[in-house]
């Protein structure tokens, strides 16, 4: 059995590293895809549940290049989607339906690939079986999946049914927020652990803190739990679900990590703290607002591990702009412990890197990653 785990570009590597942790395997890595292959076809329930780097989860059937003709493409698929036997997961009385994510930019659409991969998966079983199978576009009970990056399309069952880098508890939001999947991914990138002290003076609407919250305590999917598409899988007619996510929601309740949060900005912590509710995570974080320049009076000296945000920015301010992030640097120089590290995401990372260098801090690490269409930043620092 083959799996993928469908992440952003550039933070593919910890989607492999979660899929290490949560299911003890190894992966391979493509751009904005993981490889893997699940020991028991339940791995991938858990991968779906407790992943927070993840997107999608998918049991692979098949994978292969297409080309930019559509009509070359098409035949492609139709000799590949012949080979797939879908009895397991199939019967008279079951429907599907096709979703396509396509990210090229080739003439046809994911609309093209769903209507054709459809009629091709409806045809190999009349073939098969001769009857047709049912099409439910609202309420299938099988997701067939298609995705398509660069050239390389990859064809499978879908685990998920929604789209996991988007969070329930994020109600409250603001222009400037990264996706949850992203804020998570800046906590491994700088080697979070559970027992050291984190803060994120730009909080905004609370993704960054939450992320970390949720990492120590739970599942981000714990209150859409009912929404997955394994639940409704053939192979797991008879599987006892609410013992299965019963076991993955307990919860370690000693030494309550220390996670702190601020804002320049009143409304920004309103709704953060907001978010957290929603997520059952508000005890778990300390609030407040706090001007960055009066940061290092909120703390000890050395007394904070890990700093994680995303420093505000303006093109239209650059002055003020500038001088936000010399006092952020003069304040964290101040409360980051010995071997500390700040992890930054941010559009635009020169004026973070001057007032860094100017501080006495180095960059230990850079990488891009991709949020959509928009590229992102991320650069850890220490002392």
């Amino acid at each position: 059995m083959k799996a993928i785990a469908i992440t952003h570009k550039g933070i593919e590597d910890i989607a492999a590293l979660e899929i290490k942790e949560l299911i003890k395997v190894n992966s391979k890595v493509n751009e904005t895809v993981v490889l893997f292959e699940p020991k028991k076809m339940v791995d991938l329930c858990i991968l779906a549940y407790k992943a927070q780097s993840i997107i999608k989860v998918i049991c692979l059937f098949d994978e292969f290049k297409i080309q930019t003709d559509f009509n070359e493409t098409l035949k492609i698929m139709e000799k590949r989607i012949k080979k797939i036997n879908l009895d397991k997961w199939l019967d008279k009385d079951k429907s599907f339906k096709v979703l396509c994510k396509h990210l090229t930019n080739d003439d046809f659409s994911s609309q093209d690939i769903e209507k054709e991969t459809g009629a091709f998966i409806i045809e190999n079983i009349k073939q098969r079986k001769a009857y047709n199978q049912k099409v439910d576009l609202e309420n299938p009970d099988l997701i067939f999946y298609v995705y398509i990056f660069d050239r390389n399309c990859y064809l499978g069952i879908d685990f998920c049914g929604f789209d996991l880098s988007k969070r329930d508890y994020k109600v409250f939001s603001s222009a400037s927020d990264i996706k949850g999947t992203i804020a998570y991914s800046l906590l491994r990138i700088a080697g979070y652990k559970r027992e050291k002290k984190l803060l994120d003076p730009f909080c905004s609407s609370g993704a960054i803190p939450i992320e970390v919250a949720l990492y120590n305590k739970g599942s981000v999917n714990y209150y859409r739990k009912d929404d997955f598409a394994f639940l409704k899988l053939k192979p797991f007619e008879k599987k006892d679900f609410e013992s299965f996510f019963n076991k993955l929601n307990e919860k370690d309740t000693k030494n309550k990590p220390f996670i702190a949060a601020s804002d320049q900005q009143l409304y920004h912590v309103r709704s953060a703290k907001k978010n957290a509710k929603i997520a059952g995570v508000n005890k778990d974080i300390e609030f407040s607002r706090a001007d960055i320049e009066w940061l290092d009076t909120k703390f000890d000296k050395n007394e904070i591990d890990l700093i994680a945000t995303k420093p505000m920015f303006s093109k239209y301010d650059l002055k003020k702009t500038k001088k936000t992030y010399d006092e952020f640097f003069y304040a964290a120089k101040y409360t980051l412990s010995e071997k500390g590290k700040i992890v930054l995401i941010s559009r635009a990372t020169e004026l973070l890197k001057q007032s860094a260098e100017k501080h006495g801090f180095k960059i230990t690490e850079e990488r891009n990653v991709w949020q959509g269409q928009q590229k992102l930043e991320i650069i850890v620092f220490k002392n």
